[in-house]
């Protein structure tokens, strides 16, 4: 009788309600889940598609890159990265590396009047 009624509350457990009270989870396991990232955008000396191509294909997979956009437009690489596995110079250096110069533009100042 004991085993069919543990067997019972195993049939009918639910990992939903579980999760359905999220305070709590300790707070250590839900900061876990928040990515934190930054977003950096570089003017860069390119000038074709083979440009927007050689950029794409190596910056993409240096460590910490979480997102890149090449614009030929505008001459701009703008990389989300995870700040805890690379930064600003690291990638700028990449950018460098390549061939090309590279311009932060969060780092510019506004004008001043």
């Amino acid at each position: 009788m004991i085993l069919i009624t543990l067997l019972s509350a195993l049939l009918t457990f639910s990992p939903a309600v579980v999760n359905s009270h999220p305070e709590t989870v300790p707070s250590s396991v839900q900061d876990k889940k928040v990515k934190k990232t930054e977003t950096v955008t570089f003017k860069v000396s390119m000038h074709c598609k083979n440009c927007v191509s050689k950029i794409t294909d190596n910056i993409s997979f240096q460590k910490g890159v979480e997102d890149l956009k090449v614009s030929l437009d505008q001459k701009t690489v703008t990389i989300t990265y995870n700040p805890a596995k690379t930064d600003e110079a690291k990638l700028q250096k990449a950018i460098e590396k390549l061939g090309y110069s590279a311009e932060s533009q969060s780092s510019r100042s506004a004008p001043e009047e």
